[in-house]
């Protein structure tokens, strides 16, 4: 592995990750609940585009769920059911948003 490459990768977990500041403007924004069920216990701070595929760690990308709901939306059946409800709650806040825009730019630092 090049040292450009260690680079890269360091930079992508960089944009991914989640910030302090971020995790409390999300939760912030969703009122301490999960977007989906309303609970308010057990939440976490999920990725709409998940770091796997690149998802930044920006309020944007961000949703406050439950455990249950974030386990149903990464891993479960209720994905297909979840992932438009999380889509819309996102539209909602932010006028100018565009999944595309959620998603490192794998090239821009060349």
């Amino acid at each position: 592995m090049t040292f450009a490459m260690v680079r890269c990768m360091g930079k992508i977990k960089n944009a991914c990750a989640i910030s302090p500041a971020v995790r409390n403007e999300v939760l912030d924004r969703d009122g301490c609940k999960c977007i989906v069920c309303g609970a308010n216990r057990n939440l976490q701070i999920a990725h709409f585009v998940p770091r796997s595929r690149l998802g930044l760690g920006i309020a944007k990308n961000l949703g406050t769920l439950c455990i249950h709901c974030h386990m149903q939306f990464d891993n479960g059946k209720k994905h297909n059911e979840i992932k438009p409800i999380f889509e819309e709650y996102l539209k909602t806040h932010y006028e100018d948003w565009d999944e595309k825009d959620l998603v490192y730019k794998k090239w821009s630092w060349l």
